[in-house]
């Protein structure tokens, strides 16, 4: 019987995070850091809010993130205001070192999960999957 495509996306979802963690972790980065690593890479000095709305992420989770990755060295934020959300936040060198790392595994797991596509199959797959994006959260991926 053929398995549903909520469970497909979900299987291969969890298959790839299982391909994909064990290099995140020894480069150095924690659940949510990448995200936000590749966001801040496309658009740097961010406000708090502005990464919660982009990825998706609830404002305190990502808090949290940004907490921890001040205190690794990844990201920085601007000089203190009053309110911490209205801070700037921006990536250091390292963060921007760690993140060369962070795509070169996810090339590598790109070309593992692609094997025995075509070219033109894989623009096809991508475009499926901006559609999907765009029919669930009534926006376009970034």
């Amino acid at each position: 019987m053929a398995v549903s495509l909520h469970m497909a996306i979900v299987k291969v979802f969890h298959a790839q995070k299982n391909k994909t963690r064990p290099g995140m972790l020894e480069i150095g980065l924690s659940p949510g850091q990448p995200k936000i690593l590749s966001h801040l890479s496309r658009q740097n000095h961010c406000m708090q809010k502005d990464i919660a709305e982009a990825l998706d992420i609830e404002p305190a989770t990502v808090s949290q993130i940004l907490n921890n990755m001040v205190q690794a060295g990844l990201i920085q934020r601007s000089a203190p205001c009053e309110r911490k959300r209205a801070e700037s936040v921006s990536v250091t060198e390292k963060g921007r070192e760690i993140y060369k790392e962070w795509r070169q595994l996810c090339t590598e797991i790109e070309e593992i999960s692609m094997q025995g596509f075509t070219k033109e199959e894989q623009e096809q797959f991508l475009s499926y999957l901006y559609r999907m994006y765009r029919n669930l959260a009534g926006k376009e991926i970034e």
